[in-house]
């Protein structure tokens, strides 16, 4: 006889749990290698974060673990223990350490140095922007750190708000230096966990080709992590990875200086620079950068927004680099630097900038601002050149050397004759293409009146021609009946 009874324990959900109880259930791993993992931190698309002890010099640490799917990439994880290693050699203060990387149970790991702090993501979600002291104090460290980086051949790739970090007494910490690499290359910007998160900064060309690209990629997404620190916003944004990248192939974003009035021009010029769509366009390295940003003097000793009795002073992060409150004020207003020690080389690269610099001359700058509202700034030669190239200076601005002597159109001046001229050269072509298509319409519109017209006239001239030829046949047809009835009379008049 047939068995018509519903078995629970032949149904999926049933058979799901004999086999749960039938494997042995997964022990949790607690320690890999010389570090015991206390607890998880986060998660991001590499693999988990968890603070952990090293046993043997009895310290605490951040230990990041490769997740398993990443894992069974061996090129992936050969490159990863290749750049890891190549960051434990980068020694500076505004570099986050890189302790160890090694392998255990089949799970591989790198340790790094524990902050006691937040990234500055974190700051930006509370503060929404950031004064321009503040900002340029951690787009400066960023810059230095970076440029020892690039030394060392090491580019980042995903400089982001994200990977700074900040400590409690306000050391600036730039974190994943080398990691980025290699995650740039074997991860897709559309997997999950990734998201939109990286294509806010990267450069149009790291977004196309994540393996094509130099030291300029960083200073593009420095330049658009300092955009978003001013503003509280990317300079580009877009609803797909396509379209961000479509969009910053084109190059138009808006001016850091329009969404926050406080933004200097000169600082502004600044930004443009290091976000260009073309890499030659931009600062050609840290060291050019560096020079622009420090000759503005607006940058912070300390972070205002770090609450702490001692704070990091800018251009070191070690604990003889800090100061009181009460000592912050004074320090600040002396407006001195504390940069870290540089080598021969280095000084005298900057002894030529400087030469060059002054080489180029200072002038007092009459223009009109994006507003409309006059302005006379003092600058120099380059950042005039670079003022005529963004269009933020044009042939209308006058210039001099002196305030009190007279000022003189800026296209009368030998130094940028040329560029205003090829300026007001694309100005009339484009004038000229507006007045082209305007006539080409009025001409277009009178051939259709006059279309109309020749219309009407034709039809006139027709109707004027059919009456006289109806005229003219009426006179012949009334000629013709005269002479039929006169006919007749005539021949009975010649013959009676």
């Amino acid at each position: 006889m047939p068995n018509n009874r519903t078995d629970d324990q032949n149904t999926p959900a049933a058979a799901q749990d004999r086999k749960k109880a039938a494997s042995p259930k997964k022990k949790k791993v607690q320690q890999l290698g010389d570090f015991r993992l206390l607890k998880k931190l986060g998660q991001g698309g590499m693999g988990a974060v968890y603070l952990a002890h090293q046993l043997s010099l009895d310290r605490k640490c951040a230990l990041k673990v490769m997740s398993p799917t990443i894992a069974e990439n061996k090129n992936f994880v050969e490159r990863f223990i290749r750049e890891a290693r190549a960051m434990a050699k980068i020694e500076h203060p505004n570099v986050v350490r890189c302790y160890a990387v090694g392998e255990d149970k089949g799970v591989y790991y790198v340790a790094m140095e524990l902050i006691d702090g937040s990234s500055m993501q974190d700051w930006i979600d509370t503060k929404e922007t950031l004064d321009i002291g503040d900002a340029l104090h951690v787009v400066i460290v960023c810059a230095q750190a970076l440029a020892h980086a690039h030394k060392m051949n090491i580019i980042h790739r995903d400089i982001k708000p994200d990977n700074i970090l900040v400590t409690k007494n306000g050391a600036v910490k730039l974190a994943d230096l080398g990691l980025a690499k290699v995650t740039d290359e074997d991860q897709s910007m559309t997997q999950s966990g990734t998201g939109l998160g990286t294509p806010l900064y990267m450069p149009p060309e790291q977004a196309r080709n994540a393996k094509h690209v130099d030291l300029r990629s960083d200073i593009y997404a420095l330049g658009c992590t300092l955009y978003k620190f001013l503003t509280g916003t990317t300079p580009y944004k877009a609803d797909s990875t396509l379209e961000l990248i479509l969009a910053k192939e084109k190059g138009k974003f808006t001016p850091a200086a329009k969404l926050n009035k406080s933004v200097p021009e000169k600082l502004d010029l600044i930004i443009d620079k290091m976000i260009a769509k073309k890499k030659e366009h931009r600062y050609q390295n840290c060291g050019e950068l560096l020079t622009d940003l420090l000759s503005l003097g607006l940058e912070n000793q300390t972070l205002s927004f770090i609450d702490a009795d001692e704070k990091v002073v800018l251009g070191a992060a070690t604990p003889s680099s800090v100061q009181s409150s009460a000592q912050t004020a004074a320090h600040i207003q002396e407006k001195t630097v504390t940069l870290p020690p540089k080598s021969s080389r280095e000084l005298g690269r900057e002894q030529q900038l400087r030469k060059a610099q002054e080489s180029k001359g200072i002038w007092f700058v009459r223009f009109k601002d994006r507003t409309g509202k006059e302005q006379i700034k003092k600058m120099p030669t380059d950042q005039i050149h670079r003022g005529l190239a963004t269009k933020l200076l044009d042939e209308t601005a006058h210039i001099t050397k002196n305030t009190k002597a007279k000022w003189v159109s800026i296209g009368t001046v030998p130094e940028f004759r040329q560029q205003v001229s090829e300026l007001i050269l694309e100005k009339e072509k484009g004038a000229r293409k507006t007045e082209m298509k305007s006539l080409y319409e009025k001409i277009d519109k009178q051939h259709s009146r006059r279309k109309w017209w020749r219309l009407i006239e034709n039809y006139k001239n027709g109707t004027v021609g059919l009456i006289s030829l109806i005229v003219w046949l009426a006179l012949i047809g009334l000629v013709g009946y005269g002479l039929y009835v006169a006919f007749p009379i005539v021949m009975k008049m010649v013959t009676g």
